[in-house]
């Protein structure tokens, strides 16, 4: 029953639903639940990554196939299945992730002249038939294959088959590498990203804070590349994460995206002097814009109303000129030089300004020190402008937005230590899987013309 509550949570973050079978003889079938569509109907039948070709494999895949084609076996009927022996992380499951690029390549899967041309001069193949490469390796294609798949996006558990692969020996044993490529990491970050989402959803010790805290992927810059990167953010979405920083990601996967400034925009104000001509239009009640305002004397009044005098004028300055930018949307991060003394005092009278004008702030970010007590006195601080300033209800609705090198455990102490925060944006710990850094599937061969197979193993225990 808690596999079950377990699978029915996490699968409603599928990007792509109900796959059971894909088969190529009709041609290039995908079964989605009772909709049958051509993979060229598809918006992109070609994998996402122009690298994810038949050669995108270890080369004693191709020294089996020939082989097999020597000994005349590479058309004998064989079944693989593809599958992990444990969960990561020390966890109770798995969410299983990259059929959408699997069926792709299936699609796709062609020898091109070059690429044959190029085995054909390896030291390893040069020796080979030239038949193996001009009348096998020329025309062969996932035609005969049938891939049975467990539905993507959904919770799997270790030994049982992810996918299993029915057709000729020889393409078969050819598709094992890349099946793992795109299996292996998808699924791990998509299982590394539910159970943060997990983490992020425990009971909060706060009782203030009664939001639920969504999660956005920042990883890109510490990604294993730019792939790595992107599919982070895609397999991420799939784990429950609400958005992504990722431009990219967002305009290919339509993933939200999320984003503020950093502390270097920030740093390039010194003095008020350099805002004291930025303006902003008055937002009217129906969304029509009036007349400009200049914000600066607007925040100088809060600032001698408030006696805050002493926050850092190029924060100050900064955060004027991001308003002006972006005063529908206004969110700032506030630790560049001190976040209690400081930033978060200049955020409130930007905002005050902001409201005048008709707009409505939304929050704060924090990227560093203790995130439970800064986020609290930053939540309090927050109510105690909404007493004062009983208009302002946005006071009461601020989000803030952590992202100091989070990760589960990380999750789980603030909660238990109570915090504000309400977004969470997490980066190097998620797509680089610090915790584990693999999946560790694998592809075995468990029927050959009939007859069962199975590898046995010596490894203690």
């Amino acid at each position: 029953n808690t596999h079950k509550t377990e699978e029915q949570d996490l699968s409603r973050f599928l990007l792509l639903k109900n796959i059971h079978k894909f088969n190529t003889c009709n041609p290039s079938l995908v079964i989605f639940g009772s909709v049958a569509k051509t993979m060229q109907d598809l918006p992109n039948p070609s994998p996402s990554n122009s690298l994810v070709t038949p050669l995108l494999t270890d080369l004693y895949q191709i020294t089996m196939a020939y082989a097999y084609w020597k000994s005349n076996r590479h058309k004998t009927p064989a079944i693989f299945e593809l599958f992990f022996r444990k969960n990561p992380f020390g966890g109770e499951y798995t969410i299983f992730c990259g059929l959408d690029e699997v069926l792709k390549h299936l699609a796709a899967f062609r020898f091109t002249a070059c690429d044959i041309e190029y085995l054909r001069n390896t030291p390893q193949l040069c020796h080979c038939d030239d038949a193996f490469f001009d009348e096998y390796l020329a025309q062969l294609d996932c035609s005969e294959v049938k891939l049975y798949s467990m539905q993507h996006g959904r919770v799997a558990f270790p030994k049982v088959p992810l996918l299993t692969v029915v057709g000729p020996l020889g393409i078969g044993q050819l598709l094992e590498t890349t099946l793992l490529t795109l299996v292996n990491y998808p699924s791990l970050v998509a299982t590394n990203a539910a159970r943060m989402v997990v983490a992020a959803n425990e009971k909060n010790t706060y009782s203030l804070n009664t939001k639920k805290p969504k999660l956005a992927e920042f990883g890109l810059r510490r990604a294993q590349g730019p792939d790595g990167g992107f599919s982070a953010s895609k397999y991420s979405a799939i784990g429950g994460f609400d958005g992504t920083s990722n431009v990219l990601a967002g305009k290919i996967l339509n993933i939200n995206l999320v984003g503020t400034h950093a502390h270097a925009f920030v740093q390039t104000y010194k003095s008020l002097s350099e805002v004291e001509d930025m303006s902003a239009s008055i937002q009217n009640s129906n969304g029509t814009l009036g007349e400009k305002v200049i914000l600066l004397p607007l925040v100088q009044k809060y600032r001698s109303n408030m006696n805050w005098h002493i926050t850092n004028d190029g924060e100050l300055a900064a955060f004027i000129s991001y308003a002006c930018a972006f005063p529908n949307t206004f969110l700032c991060l506030i630790d560049t030089y001190d976040t209690l003394k400081s930033g978060v005092k200049n955020f409130i009278l930007v905002c005050l300004a902001l409201s005048d004008l008709g707009y409505i702030p939304k929050g704060v970010r924090l990227d560093s020190g203790d995130l439970s007590y800064i986020s609290i006195a930053c939540s309090e601080l927050f109510h105690k402008m909404l007493a004062q300033y009983p208009d302002k209800s946005f006071f009461g609705q601020m989000d803030i937005v952590a992202s100091n090198d989070i990760n589960e455990d990380i999750l789980h102490s603030l909660n238990k230590e109570g915090h504000a925060i309400t977004m969470y944006g997490i980066g190097t710990n998620l797509v680089t899987c610090q915790a584990q850094p693999a999946l560790g599937g694998v592809y075995k061969l468990v029927e050959i013309n009939g007859e069962p197979r199975m590898k046995l193993s010596q490894d203690a225990g």
